[in-house]
């Protein structure tokens, strides 16, 4: 071998290093973990308070959505206004009580390697500026677990998180305001302590009146990614959560796993990657009708063995979060995907 040949080896495997070490070094980046994502792990109605300590127990580190709705002064943990009942949950007497022993625990112990350790997914069902200030005012009571970044003068400069135990994620709708009260109002220097999304893709086509909705449905997974997710990742909007109908059509519970389907999984998670964003899909479960535990049939495949093709395609095509109901399987997936 010449030492040019030898000279430009050397250096493409200086390039390498450099860059696995740059990763390393930058810690919770898009791509380099696949999590969990507990969907709707709150009690409902006296229901399914055992969720969020199923998705505790299938292991660190994990992400978990919770449901807020603004009900006569409240934000309450409930999946919209019109599901309220008697003693719903708060952030404040339910999810924050859960989390609280995990939070201490790894700031006493300080080793930030695996931080954030959960990840909370905030799905506000109704946002009038009352109900944001007062999510607001909960985060600022828990400001030593969160993780933050700088708010700079130009949004299209992330700045880089400074790493907590905790994470906190919201969805940006079409229309809404969270962007304006999370991250427009703050002060040049000041504490982002929610990040934002990728403008949601579309309105829910499950919740389309019939005739319309296969016809929605049918044409999501040929929708064109790059078009829906023009602008890159800022420092606000660090994430996007798709619909797992962009990837395959679900109509059809007794559809194989396609190879088709496997590469348009590739190809939504690499390019929202490559944009800078984590990438999440939602929900996938498996479940028969006597496995049922309150789950919603829209996100059913129909069988476990259905739904874990499925989650180890996203593993391997390192999705960051895998929304399901079936915490501890997916969990068993993902770690031997790894």
């Amino acid at each position: 071998m010449s030492k040019k040949i030898i000279l430009i080896v050397t250096a493409v495997g200086l390039l390498l290093s450099t860059a696995v070490f740059a990763q390393k070094k930058a810690g919770f980046v898009p791509g380099t973990r696949t999590m969990v994502l507990a969907h709707n792990a709150y009690p409902d109605h006296g229901k399914y308070s055992e969720r969020l300590d199923r998705a505790i127990a299938a292991g660190l580190p994990f992400a978990t959505e919770q449901d807020l709705a603004w009900v006569d002064g409240k934000s309450l943990e409930i999946h919209g206004a019109k599901n309220v009942g008697t003693n719903d949950p708060t952030l404040d007497n339910y999810f924050f009580p859960k989390v609280k022993p995990i939070m201490e625990e790894a700031l006493k112990n300080g080793n930030k390697e695996k931080w954030p350790l959960v990840i909370l997914y905030l799905d506000i069902k109704n946002d009038p500026p009352e109900h944001l200030q007062s999510i607001l005012k909960t985060l600022e009571k828990y400001d030593s677990w969160i993780t933050t970044a700088v708010k700079s003068n130009d949004i299209t400069k992330q700045s880089p998180l400074d790493l907590k135990p905790l994470m906190i994620l919201v969805e940006d709708k079409q229309n809404d305001i969270k962007q304006k009260y999370f991250y427009d109002d703050l002060p040049v220097g000041g504490k982002i302590r929610i990040f934002g999304s990728v403008t949601k893709f579309n309105d829910n086509p499950n919740k389309f009146p019939k005739e319309k909705m296969n016809e929605a449905l049918a044409l999501l997974p040929g929708a064109d990614i790059k078009q829906l997710v023009t602008s890159k990742a800022d420092n606000y909007h660090r994430w996007f959560g798709a619909s797992w109908e962009f990837v395959e059509l679900r109509g059809d519970k007794t559809a194989d796993w396609s190879e088709k389907s496997n590469q348009r999984l590739i190809e939504i998670v690499n390019y929202g990657h490559k944009m800078g964003y984590f990438v999440g899909f939602y929900c996938l479960d498996g479940f028969s009708k006597s496995e049922n535990q309150g789950w919603d049939e829209e996100n059913n495949f129909g069988s476990k063995e259905k739904a874990e093709i499925r989650w180890k395609a996203a593993a391997q095509a390192h999705a960051d979060f895998i929304s399901t109901d079936q915490m501890e399987d997916l969990a068993k997936v993902i770690k031997s995907s790894r």
